[in-house]
């Protein structure tokens, strides 16, 4: 197995969550020698230096400066991509009793989600908890065993239409089952029941906790599949690909005149209007801090962000074994042809003539396979992160990803040889 591919795979095993893939990607930098920076105090860097900065544990912002001197650097090299994945947000109050015997959990859809896909399989609870120490508030990354919970499906023979495209309802038919219980216990087991679980997990009290962000995650691992291993079946793989991607390519890449910077914003899945999105001001806030903190001026920084590009990394639908006909006529991707450079008229992403001739130019010396996506002219299809980022701070911008299969469905499908391909294009960028 490449290594690459396994390195991969054990991210998207341990990245249940934004807050654990931030969390991951955080440990990976400071291994790496990038100092953690904070937004409350201003920023003092140096030439050669490698830094990063979060929002909101989520969010996390990496930059290097080039070694040249200030007067040298031309602007910012950017690529971006986010944390999120659909799941299921577990609501405040959850246990729910059911039957006189079930303990269920409150939860609602975050993201358009493949319901479907959830049902009758391992399900986990991760996240993240607040609470309070030596007089603030702080947050730990949390996640409870494996297995803890599961949705099950209505047997056939009490829904004969299950395969004719019944409807699912998310409040009724999709709760995941935590336990059992009965009316000794009843009142013990289940209200305060994930409280109390949270509390175990991290060493500390119930009563400690003051509030949680919680969702139930897929905790499939990760696996190869196919006739020689060219696929790749796990969940989360978009967007945390493209993540683990720009990782890798911060890490190997390094420019001369440019500032290097790799984005990996939360909440793209809900529309990117948080504080940690891209649609936030964390991205121009952290490109500013940069500026001051290299002695720039407001004049210089224009000059800087004039001559900047960003890369949006976010993936694309590859042509569906079983569905070619959902795919455009010409512009049609598939697993382990290479990166995606996405077009949309409507301009839902961010490519234009500009933008993709310096992609393709990229890929071209570089050797790099590089496909191209639109939609079908008759389905929208969906949008991502890079105008929005746009409006915050404007650059040419091109928006790029991998071809994948049954995207947002609780266990997707890539192409194991693209992941190599996309990591050659972001070390090439940087």
């Amino acid at each position: 197995m490449n290594h690459k591919v396994r390195e991969l795979m054990e991210f998207l095993d341990s990245s249940l969550t934004s807050y654990h893939a931030v969390d991951n990607i955080r440990k990976t930098l400071t291994q790496e020698g990038f100092t953690q920076l904070s937004e409350k105090k201003p920023w003092s860097l140096t030439q050669g230096g490698k830094y990063f900065a979060m929002r909101n544990d989520s969010s996390i912002i990496a930059f290097r400066v080039p070694e040249c001197g200030v007067n040298a650097i031309r602007g910012y090299h950017v690529y971006a991509a986010h944390s999120d994945s659909p799941a299921f947000k577990v609501k405040e109050n959850p246990e729910i009793d059911k039957e006189g015997v079930y303990v269920s959990i409150n939860t609602e859809k975050y993201g358009g989600m493949i319901l479907s896909t959830w049902l009758d399989r391992p399900l986990t609870i991760a996240g993240r908890v607040c609470v309070e120490e030596q007089g603030e508030i702080v947050s730990y990354p949390v996640k409870l065993k494996g297995n803890i919970c599961m949705i099950p499906s209505l047997a056939i023979h009490m829904n004969r239409d299950i395969n004719n495209g019944a409807a699912l309802n998310v409040q009724n038919d999709m709760l995941p089952l935590l336990t059992m219980t009965d009316t000794e216990n009843r009142e013990k087991t289940s209200k305060g029941l994930l409280a109390a679980m949270l509390a175990q997990s991290l060493g500390t009290e119930t009563d400690d906790i003051l509030s949680y962000d919680l969702f139930v995650e897929n905790c499939e691992k990760a696996v190869l599949a196919g006739v020689e291993d060219e696929f790749i079946m796990t969940p989360r793989y978009d967007d945390l690909a493209c993540v683990f991607a720009g990782l890798q390519g911060i890490i190997g890449g390094k420019s001369e005149y440019y500032i290097d910077v790799l984005a990996v914003f939360d909440n793209e899945e809900v529309g990117s209007l948080t504080r940690q999105g891209a649609d936030s001001t964390f991205f121009r806030d952290t490109l500013e801090n940069i500026a001051d903190g290299l002695g720039v001026n407001a004049t210089i920084y224009r000059t800087w962000k004039a001559d900047s590009f960003m890369l949006s990394a976010d993936n694309g639908h590859a042509c569906h074994p079983n569905q070619g006909g959902k795919a455009d006529l010409t512009n049609r991707p598939y697993l382990n042809k290479g990166v995606v450079l996405k077009y949309h008229g409507g301009q839902k992403y961010a490519t234009d003539a500009f933008s993709a001739a310096y992609v393709k130019n990229l890929c071209r010396k570089n050797d790099i396979p590089l496909q191209t996506y639109a939609n079908h002219s008759d389905i929208p299809g969906g949008s991502t992160l890079g105008n929005l980022a746009m409006a915050q701070v404007s650059m040419a911008a091109a928006d790029i990803g991998l071809p994948q299969l049954a995207m947002h469905s609780a266990y997707e499908t890539g192409g194991a040889r693209d992941i190599d391909y996309l990591i050659q294009l972001v070390e090439a960028f940087f």
